[in-house]
């Protein structure tokens, strides 16, 4: 089958996700706290508040100055419970408590939520102000705090401040949380700020050896979830303190960065870059941004070099350069480590934010967003979604990748990774490919270039935390970009939850959501992430068989090499052995009850062998 299919890159409009969606569950991974962008944290300080003290601090005002009288007002109240956000934060998980390491000892907080079950007909215009600060003798102010944010209606860069007068009359605005927007759900630059958010603001121009400084922490909103801040400090800046803010790899453009990519999709050059910052008090001079790409075996495959010069006190800089590729490029895990130096780096304050990484897998038939098992544990923070996220959405809910086709490929299939903690056996999905031109509309997809037949989520499908369906047919797909949809369905109250990878902020347009309630408004909804739904092309995945083979066992695990495949009842049988990218290493077939495999010469690691007798298999891990 041959297609047509919109350009890459093709534009579609923004939709915000309702207040109620929650695209993350229980089975969250902790959201990794923003590195410290102002140094070691030693710094002494010459003001500090954390709190403890059980209410405002005397001599604080705290006002809503816009809500009309008779509703609820957003004034900040103390608590010293981390779990006093909980009603505010919607079931979201990334914000259900206050992470702020001190919270327990006392913190301030503003619900805007105020458990309201729609939008209120006003925004509220919160303002805590401090008492007269005294920054005589400091000729550079730092202000930092432990704060945590979400927003729904109005993008916190603009509606959340803090501002600092010295006569309580004249004010300067400065932004804590310059790239959060009130539309996507994935921090730092999206609905949520991380939590807690170490945020670090300059207000020298203001306050520098000023004997009497006011500080106002401002918010204006409607319907959004709440403002938490902790832990606030004022000191001088770092002489030297140079910032890598993130690194970026983009094998495609426009932002996507994959997961995994097919050797054949792999482009001849990679998009690569980051976001640097001078955030101390001096000029850094001969500012290098260094970006060294390694194999699994950690050799050096590509790198690239911008000489960014001079950076002036609160320069900010994105670097932008393309790797060349030596294709096809052997399958395995890569990955690039961004670097930025000056002649004064020996001097920074805080080293750990001077480098970044990026992860992904060069594989031989499966491509993905996601990068779950690619990227380390350590950084890597998932959510999920499913047939139980929505009241009235438990059937056909669709989630939908976007995938650019470099070069024209067949494809066989689809593969799942799903949220074990919460998916049932007897739920089932159907896969489906959507040339962009069908997505971008927003109507009911009721046109899919290929799908699958239903496919049923069995026990065994569970405990190996993915599962797989062929299409009708295999689909060759030309040059372009199209859509590939898990359709998700609740069969007799039974859920599948599809895993979401929240590591890497993602373009809006790389995840889509639809359900049939929001047809007849043409609704498709974004929320930036990477769920994982794979395209394969793998011919293995076309085999349909039940997965009640029993009687097979095979030893030793660990192994050296060497594997004994039994089987209870004598047959035909065929043994193939895949890597933790999902590559087939070995393949062989006996007829009898028994055989050996040798995986001598294979890199360490975890292996999945799937044992089939044509009609049914069975799935075992090695290691």
């Amino acid at each position: 089958m041959a297609l047509m299919a919109q350009p890459q890159g093709a534009p579609m409009q923004s939709l915000k996700l309702p207040k109620a969606f929650s695209p993350s569950g229980p089975a969250m991974a902790p959201v990794h706290p923003q590195a410290s962008v102002y140094g070691n944290g030693e710094r002494a300080a010459f003001f500090t508040e954390d709190f403890s003290g059980g209410g405002i601090p005397v001599g604080w005002t705290n006002v809503d100055d816009l809500t009309p009288s008779g509703q609820v007002p957003v004034t900040f109240a103390w608590a010293n419970t981390p779990g006093a956000v909980t009603p505010a934060a919607a079931g979201q998980p990334l914000i259900l408590t206050f992470a702020a390491p001190g919270a327990s000892n006392g913190f301030l907080w503003a619900n805007a939520d105020r458990g309201l079950a729609s939008a209120p007909p006003s925004y509220f215009l919160s303002r805590l102000t401090t008492s007269a600060i005294n920054c005589s003798g400091q000729p550079s102010v730092l202000l930092t705090m432990q704060s945590t944010i979400g927003v729904f209606v109005l993008d916190a860069d603009t509606a959340c401040k803090i501002r600092v007068s010295t006569d309580g009359t004249n004010w300067t605005s400065f932004a804590p949380f310059p790239c959060l927007k009130a539309g996507n759900i994935n921090p730092p630059c999206e609905r949520f700020s991380y939590n807690p958010q170490q945020v670090a603001v300059d207000i020298s121009s203001v306050a520098a050896n000023q004997p009497v400084v006011y500080i106002q922490f401002q918010w204006r909103g409607g319907w959004e979830y709440y403002w938490a801040i902790d832990d606030l400090q004022l000191s001088s800046l770092p002489e030297h303190e140079m910032v890598m803010d993130f690194g970026y790899t983009s094998q495609t453009g426009g932002g996507y960065e994959l997961g995994r990519v097919t050797a054949n999709q792999m482009p001849a050059s990679l998009n690569v870059g980051a976001q640097i910052r001078n955030f101390g008090s001096a000029d850094q001079t001969n500012v290098v941004v260094n970006v060294s790409l390694r194999d699994q075996g950690n050799a050096v495959v590509g790198s690239a070099t911008t000489n960014v010069g001079t950076m002036l006190h609160n320069d900010t800089m994105v670097t932008n350069e393309n790797i060349v590729l030596n294709n096809p490029m052997s399958p395995g895990i890569y990955t690039a480590h961004f670097t930025v130096t000056s002649d004064q780096i020996d001097q920074d304050e805080n080293m750990g934010n001077n480098e970044s990484f990026r992860y992904f897998a060069v594989t031989n038939d499966l491509y993905s967003i996601d990068a779950i098992g690619v990227v380390p544990d350590s950084i890597l923070a998932t959510g999920s979604l499913g047939t139980a996220s929505f009241a009235d959405n438990a059937q056909d809910v669709r989630l939908l990748n976007y995938y650019p086709i470099n070069v024209q490929q067949a494809f066989t299939g689809v593969e799942i990774r799903m949220d074990p903690a919460r998916t049932d056996a007897g739920s089932y999905f159907i896969a489906a490919v959507y040339d962009t031109a069908d997505v971008q509309i927003g109507a009911a997809l009721a046109s899919p270039l290929v799908e699958s037949d239903p496919r049923v989520i069995t026990a065994s499908d569970i405990a190996n935390g993915f599962a797989q369906v062929a299409f009708i047919s295999p689909i060759t797909l030309p040059v372009g970009a199209y859509y590939v949809a898990a359709r998700m369905y609740q069969e007799a109250g039974n859920d599948l939850f599809i895993l979401d990878d929240l590591t890497v902020p993602q373009p809006f347009t790389a995840t889509m959501l639809w359900t049939p309630v929001d047809d007849q408004n043409q609704f498709l909804y974004s929320n930036g992430n990477a769920m994982a739904i794979r395209l394969s092309s793998s011919p293995n995945v076309a085999v349909q068989e039940t997965s009640n083979l029993a009687g097979v066992t095979m030893y030793p695990s660990p192994t050296n090499g060497p594997v004994e495949v039994h089987v209870s009842a004598a047959g035909k049988m065929t043994v193939e052995v895949f890597n933790a990218l999902g590559k087939l290493v070995s393949t062989s077939s006996f007829n009898g009850t028994s055989t050996k495999v040798d995986l001598t010469g294979n890199s360490a690691g975890i292996y999945t062998v799937r044992v089939s007798d044509g009609a049914r298999y069975n799935v075992q891990r090695i290691t």
